[in-house]
């Protein structure tokens, strides 16, 4: 792993497959997993790439936006635009931390830098398109794990929070 301050942590949300998206949406409504989105990243910049910001469809308030992508030409308004992932890191190396937020691409760029996991596993599979990268569990620890049910749907998910095994 490459040692890069400040902390770079993912945050994401999986079916038992490590399915996160399909057709640019998110395949499962869980309500404490977005108050739980919420509560993370708030006050932290958030990496996304292009398509996962044209999903959520509006900037998120109290968090700098940010959105990774290869189109040089790409301009939004209040966002910031990166064409590449340390750049950005160093731009906003004044946080402790700085949260990637999706999607699949972005996640697999950032896996090799990221200290911290924060990880929602449904405990079902759903139907998609897009996958986050599996990940080897020799290079990671359970440091917190707290078991959840959304009874209107009965769905079992898990909140997780994986560090990376020092080297």
């Amino acid at each position: 792993m490459k040692n890069i301050q400040p902390i770079i942590s993912i945050i994401v949300a999986v079916d038992s497959n490590n399915l996160i998206g399909n057709k640019n949406t998110i395949p499962w409504e869980i309500p404490g997993e977005l108050k739980r989105f919420r509560n993370i990243t708030m006050g932290k910049p958030i990496i996304m790439g292009r398509k996962t910001h044209d999903s959520i469809g509006v900037v998120l308030d109290g968090r700098e936006n940010i959105i990774l992508t290869r189109n040089k030409n790409y301009k939004k308004n209040d966002v910031h635009v990166y064409n590449n992932f340390l750049e950005c890191v160093k731009k906003f190396n004044s946080y402790p931390e700085i949260m990637v937020i999706g999607g699949s691409e972005i996640y697999n760029l950032a896996l090799p830098f990221t200290q911290k996991i924060y990880l929602t596993k449904i405990k079902d599979e759903y139907t998609g398109d897009t996958w986050f990268p599996a990940l080897n569990e020799s290079e990671w620890n359970i440091v917190e794990q707290e078991n959840k049910n959304y009874k209107e749907k009965d769905i079992n998910y898990s909140f997780l929070i994986l560090e990376r095994v020092n080297e």
